[in-house]
């Protein structure tokens, strides 16, 4: 008899352990990023020079009210580019804008070329940034392109900039 209701103790507890490690807490937070990829080139030239990628990463709790944001980038220079003394560096992003229910990442960067030498003659840096904003589904007022995802948005930060963001196909 002891031995049964320990055994019957043993299982209950056990089941009862994994139902509580099973359930997700209440505030538990869904997360989910978002990924845009632009490959740059110059001008006319229909060669790519690099890719810029930025990913934002955006938890809302079950209230549907955002807990927690982060961003990061990445940057590569392709192998002719470099060759030709082209150089991009995509800055880590920062953060512009933060409420319950938007957020907004901002990240610049520069292209610029250089020619090898005792002395390395530049040419001027082409700035460019990428912003993402993101409004949630508790957002009050319309948004361009819908709610509940990333909204991205590339622009150039100088005048004389001939750079082209081209979308990944």
């Amino acid at each position: 008899m002891r031995r049964l209701s320990a055994s019957a103790l043993t299982v209950s507890t056990i089941a009862f352990g994994v139902s509580l490690t099973s359930a997700a807490p209440a505030s538990a937070a869904g997360c989910k990023t978002w990924s845009k990829t632009y490959y740059l080139s110059e001008a006319k030239v229909p060669m790519r020079l690099g890719e810029i990628i930025m990913r934002i990463q955006v938890c809302e709790n079950k209230k549907g009210y955002i807990t927690d944001s982060r961003a990061w980038t990445e940057d590569s220079t392709t192998a002719p580019a470099t060759l030709l003394g082209w150089n991009i560096k995509f800055n880590g992003p920062y953060q512009t804008g933060k409420s319950s229910v938007a957020v907004a990442w901002r990240a610049t960067g520069r292209a610029q070329t250089c020619l090898a030498g005792k002395i390395p003659v530049c040419s001027y840096a082409e700035n460019f940034a990428m912003e993402g904003s993101y409004y949630g589904s508790k957002f009050i007022g319309p948004v361009a392109g819908g709610k509940g995802k990333v909204h991205w948005k590339p622009k150039f930060t100088n005048k004389y900039c001939k750079l082209k963001f081209n979308n990944r196909k």
